[in-house]
């Protein structure tokens, strides 16, 4: 089902494919909820001053923490 490449990739980050997939879904996520958060933001830099870099952070120390 998986190419050798997407193997490769699951077995050096340590995960089986549905692992990988719900990490990689719960980033976006993430991620999709800052759009609206950064537009505000650049409009309006008194709000929200930190929450993106946060968000990015936690979703990076996430993943590296093997969740």
């Amino acid at each position: 089902m998986f190419s050798k490449k997407c193997k490769a990739h699951l077995e050096d980050v340590g995960e089986t494919g549905l692992e990988h997939a719900k990490g990689a879904v719960k980033a976006a996520i993430k991620l999709q909820g800052l759009v609206p958060i950064l537009l505000i933001h650049a409009i309006a830099p008194r709000l929200f001053i930190n929450t993106a870099t946060n968000t990015m952070r936690d979703i990076l120390k996430d993943r590296h923490n093997g969740e």
